[in-house]
């Protein structure tokens, strides 16, 4: 079916534009000087453009003025402080039917601590012990934890 109206829409219009009758455009004529140059052109003030978009907000939803102007010179906003995010080393893991792991740098707890699967820990809870990486989530963030090894 839209095969059809395109196929009926392109011979009308070549229909059309054939019996169309032609309009001569007007020409514009130059007035030229005694000297033989044209007078000079009055530029369009681009100003009178920039004026309007910028009085109306034409860019924005409420076409009001923004409560801060934008000054690239103060500077990025800086995120306001949380608690700052524990630095999570794996140890070592213990592997058997109840897996676990040792974790140092846990928060609330001096020095390395033992965990297991589902254990909540100063706000990390780990979710998964593998045989060479463990799993932890909080503070918004997933940490992927892996044996460290020093000799390598």
């Amino acid at each position: 079916m839209g095969v059809w109206a395109v196929l009926i829409g392109g011979v009308g219009a070549v229909v059309v534009s054939v019996t169309a009758t032609v309009v001569p455009t007007p020409v514009l004529s130059v007035e030229v000087s005694s000297h033989g140059t044209p007078p000079p052109v009055t530029s369009y003030r681009a100003d009178s453009l920039r004026h309007s978009v910028v009085s109306r907000d034409v860019f924005r939803i409420d076409r009001h003025p923004a409560a801060m102007a934008y000054d690239p010179s103060r500077g990025v906003a800086t995120l306001p402080d949380g608690p700052p995010k524990p630095q999570l080393k794996l140890t070592g893991v213990v592997w058997g039917d109840a897996p676990e792991a040792v974790i140092e740098g846990l928060p609330t707890v001096p020095g390395p601590r033992v965990v297991r699967v589902g254990d909540m820990i100063g706000g990390v809870t780990v979710k998964r012990i593998d045989q060479s990486r463990v799993i932890a989530v909080g503070f918004d963030t997933m940490w992927t934890l892996t044996v460290r090894e020093p000799w390598k």
